[in-house]
């Protein structure tokens, strides 16, 4: 077919990296299959819900500026197992359509362009984040193509080189700079402006990826999975895009997660769907956040409990609702060459004057989660026992590790009575708050005794109990 592709021109050294220095960090086994994100039956006993398998950010790598990023990273990586999807914006960094045109990957042709600071900055924050344990990197494009491409969409007799360039940056990232990637989720909103990503049609999207898939092969690439189509709007997902991924067999296998963006709480039963049809996939909300008016514009984050409550509330919906992934958005402030503008979405808020990165109080709301929920972690079913209190509670096949998290919506302090019948007890469980004036604050705890918990929870704050049972 069409878009047949080769390493030729490429070093031994790199041929030799293909095999080798490529291979992505193991991962301890968790009782999940990992290949592709379609779940097995986790190490536990009992109700399963879900297993959670990416909660992490959206991180902008034009931020890098020769290292500064780096405090940020760390601040990050801090929160846990974090999924990071690495940002790079705008796509067009192919500014001229190579006149020869080969159908094997010219790199003579590709390397210079992959040495410009532009890319530079992006390998080098996945560099840093590989040095990080416990994180897992996704690589994703933003923003429009080359012009020559199409800008706001891709040509349909550009079909081919928008695979060669996708492709080809893969290639370099895996096997000239040796990083530790293995999710691609080449194109970004597809279903909107042509700003946030091209316009791309289902069929068309379909089409693209499996030109992609036959590619990374090609490239040596078996293991790196794609995860689509983050569309702005879930009903589009699951009308349009779903539908036609299920008549593909080869992007299907090919497919790691189905993702979607949702800043609603909106899903469109995608779970269900997920699961009548067979798939096996589980699907992540590759965006999330509470409100922030202005902030793709260059308006400030309001950065105040509201904000962070929202973002709370919101990813209990989700999670509520099925999904295995979330990613908020944004790691921290910067600018977006397809926005034209400074995004303030950040966790982490940052000064110009002195290049320091500090946390908001939806930094502290993520930790609630992220800190004690590990990638692999098994939802099981918790009843709140009040209205006022809203909440999840997860189990760690490895260490047996329950956590509750949740959020008391009220003015009133709820004497809560929870109740998780598939964990026996007994069980000590640190107590953790984060509220308007509280940023992670750890307090009294509590315990499990007969799979029931008692905890009395201040007014409108976030709540996280997490204990690991005591080997006898």
């Amino acid at each position: 077919m069409q878009g047949s592709f080769s390493l030729t021109g490429i070093t031994a050294v790199c041929l030799g990296l293909l095999i080798a220095g490529c291979t992505p960090t193991a991962e301890i086994e968790t009782g999940m299959d990992r290949e592709g994100g379609r779940s097995s039956q986790p190490a536990t006993t009992g109700n399963r819900e879900q297993v959670m398998s990416g909660l992490g950010v959206n991180a902008n790598v034009h931020s890098w500026r020769g290292g500064e990023l780096r405090p940020a990273i760390d601040k990050i990586s801090a929160l846990g197992d974090i999924t990071w999807r690495v940002v790079i914006d705008n796509g067009d960094w192919e500014s001229v359509r190579n006149p020869a045109a080969p159908p094997a990957i010219d790199w003579d042709y590709y390397t210079p362009i992959y040495e410009t600071p532009e890319l530079v900055d992006l390998w080098e924050t996945i560099a840093y984040i590989n040095t990080k344990p416990g994180q897992e990197v996704m690589l994703n494009v933003m923003g429009p193509v080359s012009q020559w491409m199409g800008g706001d969409h891709i040509g349909a007799d550009m079909e081919d080189e928008w695979v060669r360039t996708m492709a080809s940056m893969a290639g370099y990232g895996r096997t000239v700079k040796n990083l530790d990637f293995t999710l691609l989720a080449p194109l970004n909103e597809p279903d909107l402006n042509g700003i946030e990503g091209p316009n791309v049609g289902p069929e068309q999207y379909v089409r693209l990826l499996h030109k992609l898939a036959v590619a990374l092969d090609d490239l040596g690439l078996t293991d790196m999975r794609l995860v689509g189509p983050d569309t702005a709007l879930a009903e589009n997902a699951m009308d349009g895009y779903f539908r036609e991924l299920s008549t593909d067999a080869v992007v299907m296998d090919r497919l790691a997660y189905f993702a979607i963006h949702s800043y609603s709480g909106e899903t469109s039963d995608a779970r269900q769907v997920l699961a009548q049809s067979g798939s096996g996939l589980d699907f992540w909300v590759t965006e999330f956040s509470g409100p922030c008016p202005g902030c793709d514009g260059g308006a400030p984050n309001p950065a105040d409990w509201t904000s962070a409550s929202a973002t709370a509330l919101l990813a209990l919906d989700l999670i509520q609702q099925g999904a295995t992934g979330l990613l908020h958005y944004d790691a921290w402030d910067g600018y977006y060459n397809h926005h034209g503008s400074n995004g303030y979405w950040g966790l982490l808020a940052y000064d110009k004057a002195n290049g320091n990165y500090s946390p908001r109080k939806n930094y502290f709301a993520l930790q609630q989660l992220t800190r004690f929920v590990p990638r692999g972690s098994v939802r099981v079913p918790m009843d709140s026992g009040d209205a006022r209190i809203k909440a999840v509670a997860f189990e760690d096949p490895l260490s047996g590790r329950f956590t509750v998290f949740g959020v008391n919506t009220s003015d009133d302090v709820v004497p809560a009575r929870m109740a998780s019948p598939d964990i026996a007890g007994p069980l000590d469980l640190a107590s953790y708050i984060t509220n308007a004036t509280h940023d992670m604050e750890k307090t009294t705890g509590t315990s499990v005794s007969s799979g029931r918990i008692e905890a009395t929870i201040q007014p409108q704050t976030i709540f996280t109990l997490s204990g690991i049972p005591t080997k006898g």
